[in-house]
């Protein structure tokens, strides 16, 4: 055992060594509080907001834990891969405390980006042979000489995987996939190879339980067993089978589970409808007023398929009761004949004039092979219209036909869409008519979606009627402009030829609308809006212009659309709000 002995000189080093002691330990504290500092948010030095975005996304999960040597690591092994997974494998990487916060900060000299030198990808296997391959190779994410994206890879792998199931290759597997970083050359190359195996077809079409529209199940298939598999064809059926009237649940998909033979079942899970089924709404709208709306639906009434539909309709200015009688021919949704009718009454909806409008009309509706629902009709019609306490009756009968086609992606909120209703009619005084007229009319519409968040609608109304005397034409028949639907900032059906203070209605319709909308909130969008056109029998009035911004709210039954307009023609300039549920085209 060592003792220490201390004389005079021993009392100033024992009061050194207290000293010594004293500020080790001081240090020591000080060392240790240093390093239990959080690192609660991170800040970069000067670099791409790419990188700086999946840097941070990155570090995330590793936020609001006290700082040490096992966290440097982790905080740096994770930055250097968030920037070689955007290309970045030269990178320096410094971290750093900003002064007396629980901020972190960043910087790298981030270096030149590795490129793809080449994108090698072969498929063995019958998929080598198809047509629709060669579509998805150049549509792939990653091309030979971008920056390397890690992400780009992955999607490139689920895109050919998707492409081969949806075109029925559901025995492809993975020869190689691989991708080569040579980093002192600083390129890289993407290496997938895989064999497709055979393609299936489709097999038995399996009803889940017993439906009274088995018929039109079996009908409707846009496929005949043995046809080679594709998921396109499976989901026209899909769509199909619930644009009948019959179901209230439909389910189509492979039993993959199943497959043999190259030849894979397909299950359909159907739920009929109740023999009878009601539907209540109710809304507003600035043109006719509070709304409300029910709805009748007989979906099985024959061992065919015949099917009814009633509504009734009750609004403060309009309102309004129809059936309809359906008859398939071969298709239920677009070869069928109609039988339709109604009554209708109108209390000063275009302002001054009363209505009572009945008709009858049989339908014959088809397919056309370009995709048009052609639609031949014979319609009786009555209508009294009072105005000025002056009451005018008329009696029609009108044959005629349209032809109407939509198509549109993405729902009841679409990115790209387009419609299109031509209709032709005819009534002549000898065949129990009040007057001859031809009346031709063109409707169309086209919306379109740019960059995310822009989207621009157009629409187009033109028509003309051939009379002797558009004072003997039916008041419903005749030509209007205005309102929510039409020119806004202008009342409904109040853009005309007017005589002796009294509205006529026009031969001649044009108008044209072209509205922007910009998405700044999920649900939101901002719209600007231009409409201009003309009712008229001549052609010598001025056109009106309306012009107005207005919000749209996105719902899942379609957007909300509040519009505030201007009549930029009109001499008061007055504006007017407007309100519409519903989708753009």
């Amino acid at each position: 055992m060592l003792h220490w002995h201390f004389g005079m000189g021993g009392k100033y080093l024992k009061l050194f060594a207290i000293v010594v002691i004293c500020w080790c330990l001081t240090f020591s504290l000080s060392t240790q509080a240093e390093a239990q500092w959080q690192v609660e948010a991170i800040e970069f030095g000067e670099m791409p907001d790419e990188l700086s975005k999946n840097i941070n996304g990155t570090l995330k999960p590793l936020l609001n834990q006290p700082f040490s040597q096992s966290l440097e690591n982790k905080l740096l092994s994770q930055t250097e891969r968030a920037l070689q997974a955007l290309g970045y494998y030269h990178a320096n990487i410094t971290l750093s405390r900003v002064e007396q916060s629980s901020t972190l900060k960043i910087e790298a000299e981030i270096g030149e980006p590795i490129r793809w030198k080449s994108i090698q990808i072969e498929i063995k296997g019958e998929a080598n042979k198809d047509s629709f391959l060669q579509k998805v190779l150049s549509s792939i994410p990653i091309k030979a000489n971008d920056i390397v994206n890690h992400d780009n890879y992955e999607q490139t792998k689920s895109v050919l995987e998707s492409s081969l199931i949806s075109k029925g290759y559901f025995d492809f597997k993975w020869l190689t996939h691989r991708l080569e970083i040579h980093k002192q050359k600083n390129f890289a190359v993407a290496k997938l190879k895989l064999d497709s195996g055979n393609r299936y077809r489709f097999g038995k079409v399996e009803v889940s339980r017993q439906s009274l529209a088995k018929k039109y199940i079996q009908s409707l298939a846009p496929f005949d067993e043995n046809t080679l598999y594709d998921e396109n064809l499976l989901s026209e059926y899909n769509l199909a089978l619930n644009k009948t009237p019959y179901f209230s649940a439909i389910k189509v998909y492979p039993q993959l589970q199943n497959r043999k033979n190259n030849l894979v079942p397909i299950r359909i899970e159907v739920v009929d409808k109740p023999a009878n089924t009601f539907e209540v709404g109710g809304g507003f709208s600035t043109e006719i007023g509070a709304k409300a709306r029910f709805k009748w639906s007989k979906p099985w009434i024959t061992e065919d398929g015949h099917f009814f539909d009633g509504n009734l309709f009750v609004a403060e200015k309009q309102q309004r009761v129809t059936g309809s009688y359906s008859i398939p021919v071969s298709n239920p949704n677009d070869d069928l004949w109609r039988v339709t009718t109604g009554y209708a009454l109108e209390d000063e909806l275009t302002e001054g004039v009363n209505s009572k409008i009945w008709n009858v009309q049989l339908q014959r509706q088809w397919l056309t092979s370009n995709n048009w629902v052609r639609t031949a009709f014979l319609k009786r019609e009555h209508e009294t219209t009072t105005q000025a306490g002056i009451t005018d009756k008329t009696e029609m009968l009108i044959p005629g036909i349209s032809y109407a086609k939509k198509q549109a992606v993405g729902g009841v909120t679409p990115s790209w869409g387009q419609q299109t209703l031509i209709s032709l009619e005819f009534a002549s005084d000898d065949l129990i008519s009040s007057t001859t007229l031809f009346k031709a009319q063109w409707e169309q519409a086209w919306l379109r979606k740019f960059a995310l968040k822009h989207w621009f609608i157009a629409r187009l109304d033109a028509g003309a009627i051939v009379t002797d005397d558009i004072n003997e034409v039916p008041f419903n028949l005749r030509f209007f402009a205005g309102g929510d639907q039409s020119i806004r900032g202008f009342a409904y059906q109040s853009v005309a030829p007017y005589e002796e203070g009294k509205i006529v209605g026009g031969k001649y319709l044009a108008t044209a609308s072209v509205e922007y909308n910009y998405q700044f909130m999920p649900n939101w969008r901002l719209a600007l809006f231009v409409d201009s056109g003309t009712a008229t029998n001549d052609f010598s009035e001025s056109w009106a212009v309306g012009a107005g911004f207005g919000f749209r709210y996105i719902t899942p039954v379609g957007p909300i659309r509040l519009d505030h307009a201007w009549g930029l023609s009109k001499e008061s300039k007055s504006t007017r709000l407007s309100i519409i549920i519903g989708p753009e085209i």
